[in-house]
């Protein structure tokens, strides 16, 4: 390629980084918004810099893939282009964010082809779990697993001898009465755990049966950690006080019940016969 070729390319990559950035940029900085109001949603700072990890462990494969462009990311970016368009003008920004992934793509298969789409394809949608997320994102589900944590919570304290009386979402004896709320469901880990279980079954090596099972192994993993969180909550005020027990205690037990789900999730892919990845890929 000669110096003048060169050059253009340069300036029209240049050109197309500094339109995509101020097109997304409303999106990007509604989420940055979300990801800092929302503390259930804080993960959020850690999905731009994952995908940004991931595309440098396989930069190998991307400078090998990196090809000319395909007239087929045309349309990718022009369907991606029209639901951001038309997800910022009803305000409906969830929509707006996730549109920035196949926005992204069809500009990288127009640039570089489709091997290098493919390659990058993951990383890409793997801003959805970031760019996606939205304030109540949780109330769908999250009151079933509320309810699922009361349910399970109550039975194992009393199998462990507390004498919890379950009514709905409260979980109460003579000395102390809690309420199962819907920061206490499970949601938040619910959805970050799903995104390492993505990363973990992308960058591990294993068969598909084997990447799947890790996936669906995801929900009753943190409904099961969740439910043995809250009962332990139960058992400190049960032998302490509700106080000791809301305390430092409960905010403790948030690292505990990410720790159990993410310790379940590496046993399930160990079991499925999923192995950890190379350095370099």
């Amino acid at each position: 390629m000669s110096t003048d070729a060169r050059l253009a390319r340069t300036v029209l990559l240049l050109g197309v980084a500094t339109i995509t950035a101020a097109l997304i940029w409303p999106a990007v900085t509604h989420s940055l918004e979300v990801w800092s109001t929302d503390e259930e949603l804080s993960f959020g700072f850690l999905v731009v810099p994952t995908a940004v990890g991931l595309v440098w462990w396989r930069r190998q494969a991307v400078r090998c893939c990196m090809g000319p462009g395909m007239m087929a990311g045309l349309p990718i970016f022009l369907v991606g282009l029209a639901i951001y368009l038309m997800a910022r003008r009803v305000g409906i920004n969830a929509l707006a964010g996730i549109a920035i992934s196949p926005l992204l793509l069809g500009i990288v298969i127009y640039l570089w082809g489709w091997a290098a789409g493919r390659v990058l394809a993951f990383p890409i949608g793997f801003l959805v779990f970031g760019f996606g997320l939205y304030r109540g994102l949780f109330d769908t589900v999250g009151f079933a697993m509320q309810r699922l944590t009361a349910v399970g919570a109550a039975s194992g304290a009393q199998i462990l001898g507390v004498p919890v009386i379950r009514d709905g979402l409260i979980l109460r004896t003579d000395s102390f009465a809690f309420i199962v709320a819907d920061t206490c469901s499970g949601m938040n880990s619910l959805v970050s755990l799903l995104a390492l279980a993505a990363v973990w079954t992308y960058v591990a090596r294993g068969s598909v049966p084997a990447r799947l099972a890790v996936i669906l192994s995801v929900l009753p993993i943190v409904v099961l950690a969740n439910t043995m969180r809250v009962t332990l909550v139960l058992l400190v005020a049960s032998w302490f006080s509700q106080d000791t027990a809301t305390g430092f205690f409960h905010g403790a037990s948030s690292l505990v019940l990410f720790g159990l789900s993410l310790g379940g999730l590496l046993l399930v892919g160990r079991i499925a016969g999923c192995r950890a990845p190379s350095i370099a890929a």
